[in-house]
């Protein structure tokens, strides 16, 4: 699981405009769904996400779903 990351975002696939980071909290724990809101508005057509920290460090990272809502 996730637990910190970072977004990218790019119109071309090839320049890409730093976003947001973000933070999910106890994971281990709380398992529950997260969501992060984003504090500035983005036009993309490509996100690029880059995990930072995974929970309990792990070696490996899953992402079941991930939803953008305008």
């Amino acid at each position: 699981m996730m637990a910190k990351g970072k977004l990218s975002f790019s119109l071309d696939g090839q320049t890409w405009e730093p976003g947001e980071a973000f933070g999910f909290g106890n994971l281990i724990n709380d398992p529950t769904t997260r969501y992060h809101y984003f504090k500035n508005g983005a036009k993309a057509r490509y996100v690029k996400i880059e995990a930072t920290e995974t929970a309990a460090g792990s070696a490996s990272l899953a992402i079941a779903e991930l939803d953008f809502f305008e």
